[in-house]
């Protein structure tokens, strides 16, 4: 990427990033035109490729940005200390939600990037969700209070389940081309009753 992007008004940088998220939102990544991308960012395209070098250059970018706003949306709507870990993954589910409710090109653009067909941007993506995964993880589970969890629970394991299970809800979503927050809330608050009563003492 060409450091001279930042160098750009910042309303003319998120007119184009917004672009982009757009239009890899709703195409494929072999399919999405970096044409389309240029006009809707009110530039040339070969302007467009002054900043990013190629295509694979803009997605990788976009993809690093994500976690920046999903963060931002985290602490601003959701984010409060807690010891229960029930409490704390509703937090991060309802601010999940809240993502696909105000930003939903950059949220479905995430999920398509980690589902992406093509092999180089998947490894990349797939790398850089799992480290980040176990970052959150290590730092959710040392903050949390798991004395209250019946004898025998794998915690760390039943995270993992819990996460499978919404990759699971996005992919659907995802196939069917429609982001459904509000399901995906009431669906997940009904269950976290259920694991509730499963795993604490």
């Amino acid at each position: 990427m060409n450091k001279k992007f930042f160098e750009l008004p910042l309303e003319k940088q998120e007119r184009i990033i917004k672009a982009a998220y757009m239009v890899f939102a709703h195409d494929s990544y072999k399919n999405a035109s970096m044409s389309r991308i240029a006009d809707d960012g009110g530039i040339s395209k070969s302007l467009l490729f002054h900043y990013f070098q190629n295509k694979k250059d803009l997605y990788l970018y976009l993809w690093k940005n994500i976690n920046r706003i999903s963060n931002e949306i985290e602490l601003k709507y959701y984010y409060k200390e807690t010891s229960d870990f029930f409490e704390a993954m509703t937090q991060k589910v309802l601010a999940r939600c809240e993502f696909m409710r105000t930003a939903p090109d950059e949220y479905l653009f995430s999920v398509r990037a980690l589902f992406a067909e093509n092999p180089e941007i998947r490894e990349a993506t797939g790398k850089s969700y799992d480290k980040t995964y176990e970052d959150v993880a290590d730092r959710m589970l040392g903050d949390l209070d798991l004395s209250v969890f019946r004898p025998g629970v794998d915690v760390r394991m039943l995270l993992e389940e819990i996460d499978s299970y919404l990759m699971r809800c996005v992919w659907q979503m995802l196939s069917a081309g429609k982001l459904d927050p509000d399901g995906l809330e009431k669906d997940f608050l009904k269950r976290v009753g259920q694991w509730r009563t499963a795993y604490l003492k």
